[in-house]
């Protein structure tokens, strides 16, 4: 399987259809999914990503990436969603800075 190089465009597209929402005011950063999209190309399986009523409480990156490679991670119910802070995947940031280690 040749390596998948994350481009803006590219997880744009893999959003398009997009179960989950997110409520993530400040975006992605497009780095930690470059390196979930490596973890899940070699095989490996994130935590679960936390869901409250279609909305991601916690797990953006993941849930992106997973798209991204055709492996949506796993699904864990959780408190916390605000259906009122709802971002279109059509216009969620996207930073092209590294947030980190995850």
């Amino acid at each position: 399987m040749a390596k998948i190089i994350v481009t803006e465009p590219l997880i744009r597209a893999a959003m398009k259809g997009a179960r989950y929402k997110s409520q993530q005011p400040g975006g992605v950063s497009l780095p930690v999914i470059q390196r979930f999209v490596d973890r899940l190309q070699a095989g490996q399986t994130p935590p679960p990503i936390k869901i409250d009523n279609n909305m991601i409480v916690e797990g953006n990156h993941r849930y992106i990436a997973g798209r991204i490679v055709g492996k949506e991670p796993p699904i864990q119910n959780w408190a916390g969603g605000r259906p009122q802070d709802y971002i279109s995947w059509d216009s969620i940031p996207i930073d092209p800075k590294d947030w980190g280690n995850t």
